[in-house]
């Protein structure tokens, strides 16, 4: 059965909940999956995976640095195997063609600076996670959503997520992957 490492770094946990939600879409098609943090401390080997999966999300403009330094450093390995990477944004959640180019954009500038060209790519909304944030992420937060009309009731979250986009997304990228016919050894 092949084996795909899914790499992830989340800062507040959405892209966490979209890297388990691919490695269900994935079993369900018959692909073990390994859900991996980057902020796990160990290197991460790419030895023994058929395929990778790596996820991140946007702060402040950019992909975290671990994941960036991460593809960076295993690009070479990365381009030996069927690969996808997804990004996660609140830009995500508007559907503008200002929007589109701009979620376009983050994941351009993610494979630009890391040489890495992943097989697929997808971009999906974040959540607005106000209950996760401290006290000064949280009125930055409601200060933005307040300049574009955005939800600002900082008592609970908003999942802009959409989840069977992430589960499409999952089933694509088991097709990816060459599997030996069923009844071969």
């Amino acid at each position: 059965m092949p084996n795909v490492l899914i790499l992830y770094a989340s800062t507040h946990g959405q892209t966490a909940k979209v890297a388990a939600r691919i490695a269900k879409a994935l079993a369900d098609d018959g692909v073990t999956a390994e859900v991996l943090d980057v902020h796990a401390g160990a290197e991460i080997s790419l030895a023994g995976y058929d395929a990778a999966i790596v996820g991140a999300s946007i702060h402040a403009g950019h992909h975290q640095r671990e994941i960036v330094d991460w593809a960076k450093r295993n690009a070479t390995d990365l381009s030996l195997i069927p690969t996808a990477f997804f990004s996660l944004s609140l830009t995500a959640a508007e559907d503008t063609d200002e929007t589109l180019l701009v979620t376009r954009k983050y994941v351009d500038d993610f494979i630009d600076e890391t040489g890495w060209s992943p097989s697929r790519t997808a971009t999906f909304a974040g959540a607005l996670q106000y209950r996760e944030y401290d006290f000064l992420t949280r009125l930055l937060m409601r200060l933005v959503m307040r300049r574009g009309g955005h939800p600002t009731d900082s008592s609970h979250d908003y999942d802009y997520t959409d989840w069977d986009a992430v589960e499409r997304f999952g089933h694509d990228c088991a097709g990816m992957i060459a599997r030996p016919p069923v009844g071969s050894s």
